[in-house]
């Protein structure tokens, strides 16, 4: 007797009607408008729930603004502050001028400023700083480098080259710089000098810019400087006596001066001789 084997068969899916989904019923204008509602209900506590949070919540610590290097200088202009120099000359105007005074954040040096013109205006252009260091570092040694640092402070566009010639000043030989300035109009021609001193510690420059291109008199930017005085020392009793015995080599621009300037002494002139002077003038009999 054969042994009995199941028979199966897969006759494959079958379909019935109860399995089939029935069709979504049309969208009507009133459930769009439900929805709609519905969607518009969830937006406005979503922006309550934003809004809410930056009333209520905490600050973050970080600016939203980034510092920049402009944002925090290492010279700060100090407002209301008494010039320390002073200097006055037939030719620049005084309306025409300004003064001002900077600190080193860190350091404490001071930059005094003073300024006849401008690079664009009509008539001469001079500028002079003084450069009293801190614990920030030392003035410029070299002339043409610290002309040039001032220039770019300044922001002007400005050619320098060295010179062998020298400015003789109250304060000493000073080396000259040829500079020429881009004006609005014309070039302009002018003159720098530039020093550093160690007792006591200052750095100085300046410069004297004509109208125009022609050659800037040398004699000029020299009586300038030997017209530039000391009102306060600030305290410091070596930048007083430095002042005080610069006063003594004063030319006073080649004229006999002031009470202020030393008048050079001529050898022809009857107060200076011993004997034998030679009266000036006739004398009338009577």
């Amino acid at each position: 007797m054969k042994p009995f084997k199941a028979r199966v068969t897969f006759a494959g899916p079958q379909s019935y009607e109860s399995d089939r989904l029935a069709p979504r019923p049309p969208l009507t204008l009133a459930r769009a408008f439900a929805l709609l509602r519905a969607f518009a209900f969830v937006a406005i506590a979503c922006a309550a729930a934003v809004l809410g949070y930056d009333l209520v919540g905490p600050t973050p610590a970080a600016s939203s603004v980034t510092p920049t290097e402009d944002a925090h200088p290492a010279w700060i202009e100090v407002t209301r502050a008494a010039g320390a120099f002073a200097v006055a000359m037939p030719g620049l105007d005084p309306a025409q001028s300004a003064y001002l005074v900077r600190r080193h954040r860190d350091g404490g040096g001071r930059k005094d400023l003073m300024t006849f013109g401008a690079p664009d205006d009509k008539g001469a252009y001079v500028r002079i700083e003084l450069y009293r260091p801190g614990t920030e570092g030392e003035a410029i040694a070299d002339p043409l480098d610290a002309v040039a640092a001032l220039a770019a402070d300044t922001k002007i566009n400005a050619e320098l080259s060295e010179t062998p010639s020298t400015l003789r000043t109250k304060f000493g030989d000073l080396s000259v710089i040829d500079m020429n300035v881009a004006g609005a109009n014309t070039p302009r021609s002018c003159i720098a000098v530039a020093g550093a001193w160690d007792d006591p510690r200052l750095g100085m420059v300046a410069w004297w810019c004509n109208d125009g291109p022609e050659m800037v008199a040398h004699g000029q930017l020299a009586c300038l400087l030997d017209r530039l005085t000391l009102m306060s020392a600030g305290g410091d009793e070596r930048l007083a006596s430095y002042f005080a015995k610069a006063e003594l080599k004063r030319n006073f621009c080649n004229a006999a001066g002031s009470i202020l300037a030393a008048t050079p002494k001529r050898p022809d002139d009857w107060i200076f001789q011993k004997a034998a002077p030679q009266l000036r003038g006739r004398i009338a009999g009577r």
